[in-house]
């Protein structure tokens, strides 16, 4: 019952911030930006993000860390409302807020089973140094990400319920209710973002990809000695397609002689939406349906790798495997969407 009660709250609570934020026209995706009006040109409220606080206000039993999500969030919502729009300053910002945060939770990574990076992460400066650029390739990635409905909310749902899948059936140390409660809140979010009601935009964004790091580094660190544990790469695997996006589009951009922090509409759910949207024309549906195919890959790819949690090797090739399929797929649709004016 208290599930229920959780998701009806959760329900109410977005109706509500929908209608308030319409009326007093705040935090409302305004589409100042052509890679946020690709997919949309619709005005939706960005209250996704105080779903996932509220949450964790609620559920996280770790007030500091809670701390620390506020902050992530609140600055999420001063990007979303262009108070802060230097990508530099962004970053440079975000730099700060996960230094601080693991300082002051005493966390990092403690092994990546690489053996020339965990001879350097044995140092703690350079180990808090590592696990804040992971951290950073990850918040930025899933921004990224955020371009068409449901991609980002349905990817962290995948990760979280593959999460919970191992915990079922084998015998590991996480926090149940932690994973199960933030599950509910994305599933809620998704419907919402479904129909395009909801955004989770900047700071929704942020402290989602923020919380599931964290929640990612925990789980690894607490299991790393088991006989069965869970291993850095399985943690790596479930982040991949975020942190490879980002690492990607970085370097196509130096190759392209742009600025890495520029937007542009060259990720790969924009030519995947744009291949679409040519053959099946209805913009909605298409900008729905681009996140949904690319997240049913990812689901084929966790539900392998979940029976195979602690074998290094096979979710290193798995890994190999994505970023072959990622870079060919991408070539593919850029070639099917090179006279489309948009692109150059």
């Amino acid at each position: 019952m208290n599930y229920i009660l959780f998701i009806v709250f959760q329900v109410l609570l977005i109706i509500l911030l929908n209608k308030i934020f319409i009326r007093k026209n705040f935090l409302i995706d305004q589409k100042k930006l052509i890679h946020k009006s690709f997919t949309s040109s619709d005005l939706v409220p960005i209250t996704g993000g105080f779903l996932i606080i509220i949450n964790m206000l609620f559920v996280n039993n770790n007030y500091l860390s809670n701390i620390f999500f506020l902050i992530i969030f609140f600055f999420g919502i001063l990007s979303d409302l262009f108070v802060i729009e230097n990508p530099k300053k962004k970053l440079f910002l975000q730099f700060l807020i996960v230094i601080f945060f693991l300082l002051s939770l005493n966390i990092s990574v403690l092994s990546t089973k690489v053996f020339f990076i965990d001879f350097f992460i044995e140092n703690k400066i350079f180990g808090i140094i590592f696990t804040s650029f992971c951290l950073l390739i990850l918040i930025n990635g899933s921004n990224f990400l955020d371009g068409v409905n449901t991609l980002v909310c349905g990817y962290y749902i995948l990760v979280v319920s593959v999460i919970l899948y191992i915990g079922h059936y084998n015998t590991i140390n996480y926090n149940f209710l932690d994973y199960y409660y933030l599950l509910l809140s994305l599933l809620v979010i998704f419907i919402f973002n479904f129909f395009s009601k909801t955004y989770l935009g900047d700071s929704g964004t942020f402290l989602l990809s923020f919380v599931i790091g964290y929640y990612l580094i925990s789980l690894c660190n607490n299991n790393l000695y088991l006989i069965k544990y869970i291993s850095p790469i399985f943690v790596l695997l479930l982040l991949w397609y975020p942190a490879f996006e980002n690492l990607f589009s970085i370097v196509r951009k130096i190759l392209s002689k742009k600025r890495p922090s520029e937007p542009d509409n060259l990720h790969l759910h924009h030519l995947f939406f744009n291949y679409l949207k040519q053959r099946m024309k209805n913009k909605k549906i298409t900008n729905t349906f681009s996140g949904i195919m690319i997240n049913f890959y990812n689901l084929l790819i966790f539900l392998l790798a979940a029976n195979f949690y602690n074998q290094t090797n096979f979710l290193s090739f798995l890994i190999v495997i994505n970023i072959f399929v990622y870079i060919s797929f991408y070539y593919f649709l850029l070639k099917k969407n090179k006279q489309i004016s948009f692109l150059f």
